[in-house]
């Protein structure tokens, strides 16, 4: 049974202060009074609606091809997706006999070797319509219950009891901080290297969008919860992989194309970071070689290929660290110049965590075209719907407009409490959002390794 989040906006607009009639408000005259930028409500949530939408189609994308491909790009490009009405039985039928194999040369990178069991987990558990579970979506959707019952102030703690509560399963840097919370080592805590050695791991970077979703225009608020927030499970670039994610979401709101969306996000994390630099390094060979996303990833490989202090992954071909899973990801935003399969096909084929990095991916391209321009061959199969079956005590399924009506509806409570306000203009809501220029944290925090062992400054 689907159970709706919404909250009807004349109770919120009741409860509200925020709001003026007046179509041309009159703005104070002091000279340290912010510029806004006026964003409609229609737009705000169609934009929000492609950003929930994006993250769904781009990690089901991916998902068949999850850490498949390690060390190697995929050889040929994805043409199918378990949402599609063949659902994969063309890639099923080719795959090599051996289920579940891992690439790790560029000769075995031509093979079909695909994560069966999501395929066919999918198709039968729900086979006619509906994303299926996925833990870039329920962590976001976690935060963003947190959001909802305790307020936009939700102290970590909170938010780390609620996991101890609900989540069912998680992995790596997640599943390192829930047993730390489990255990009594609380945030910040429990994403320190001293006690989770996951800290430099993807996890708070696939599920840090809902932070830039609530605050749109306004990375230094974006930049604020992740730094409360990403310290659950992260620490140094693990965390600056989540304030990248979530600050290029706020500039998706009111950017021209991706390439202003990803500087817009470098700016939101320390230049000095190892992080920065990779991203950096992305733009520079792209720059180089704009029609060879290939050659980057060669080079890219080269310099930060074998950089993965996971447990899992320190000097072995997986790699799930933050940073160069971000880089895939840029290139899947560089490269596909904002068209929308090309966007998910390249950061899909560079590898490794390659249901995550498209999921980032399309989740920011959602967001800077809106809903509306997501072509429908990949909207419609979704059918309004996502399954949940990883968060205890949450509802079984999530009617995906809605989800983003109540994620709009806490976007508009965060811009209230950042100086911002809502008027009414020829009977519509406008957003007034303070413009805010993305600021990195004015302090740097990074782990230095010696081996497998974490030092921290």
């Amino acid at each position: 049974m689907k159970c709706a989040l919404v909250i009807t906006m004349a109770l919120f607009i009741s409860v509200g202060s925020g709001f003026a009639k007046d179509p041309t408000p009159k703005q104070p005259a002091s000279p340290e009074a912010p510029r806004m930028r006026q964003l409609t409500w229609d737009t705000y949530l169609d934009k929000v609606q492609g950003a929930w939408m994006g993250k769904m189609i781009g990690v089901t994308f991916g998902a068949p091809w999850e850490f498949r491909y390690q060390g190697v790009p995929m050889g040929f490009d994805i043409t199918d997706w378990p949402l599609s009405p063949t659902r994969m039985k063309d890639y099923l039928e080719k795959a090599v006999p051996k289920q579940d194999a891992v690439a790790t040369t560029r000769e075995e990178a031509k093979k079909y070797n695909l994560v069966r069991g999501f395929v066919e987990h999918s198709i039968q558990t729900h086979p006619s319509y509906g994303c299926p579970d996925n833990d870039d979506l329920y962590i976001n959707m976690l935060f963003f219950h947190c959001l909802r019952r305790y307020g936009i102030d939700v102290d970590p703690v909170t938010v780390a009891h609620e996991w101890s509560a609900k989540i069912k399963r998680v992995w790596h840097a997640n599943d390192a901080g829930l047993q730390n919370i489990k255990s009594g080592i609380l945030p910040p805590k429990s994403g320190n290297p001293k006690y989770n050695l996951h800290a430099d791991d993807i996890d708070f970077q696939i599920e840090a969008d809902v932070f830039g979703m609530i605050a749109p225009g306004m990375p230094l608020v974006s930049n604020r919860y992740a730094d409360r927030m990403g310290h659950i499970m992260n620490y140094g670039d693990g965390v600056y992989g989540g304030m990248f994610i979530a600050a290029m979401y706020t500039q998706a709101f009111f950017a021209n194309n991706v390439r202003e969306v990803v500087e817009g996000g470098l700016k939101a994390i320390p230049p000095q970071s190892q992080y920065a630099q990779l991203i950096r390094d992305v733009i520079k060979w792209h720059d180089e070689n704009p029609h060879d996303w290939e050659n980057t990833w060669m080079v890219l490989q080269d310099k930060w290929g074998n950089t993965d202090h996971c447990p899992e992954g320190y000097q072995k071909p997986f790699n799930i660290d933050a940073k160069l899973n971000g880089g895939y990801m840029v290139i899947g935003l560089l490269y596909g110049e904002g068209d929308w399969y090309k966007t998910m096909n390249y950061a899909t084929r560079c590898g490794q965590d390659n249901d995550c990095n498209p999921a980032n991916a399309a989740g920011i391209l959602g967001t800077l075209i809106g809903a509306h321009a997501i072509p429908t061959k990949y909207r419609d199969p979704l059918h309004n719907t996502y399954w949940n079956e990883s968060l205890a005590d949450l509802p079984d399924a999530y009617e995906i407009d809605v989800l983003a009506e109540d994620t709009c509806l806490v976007g508009i409570k965060v811009l209230l409490a950042n100086g911002g306000y809502v008027i009414t203009r020829d009977g519509k809501m406008v957003l007034m959002i303070p413009l805010q220029e993305p600021r990195p944290p004015a302090t740097l925090e990074q782990i230095k390794w010696q081996g497998d062992q974490p030092v921290v400054e």
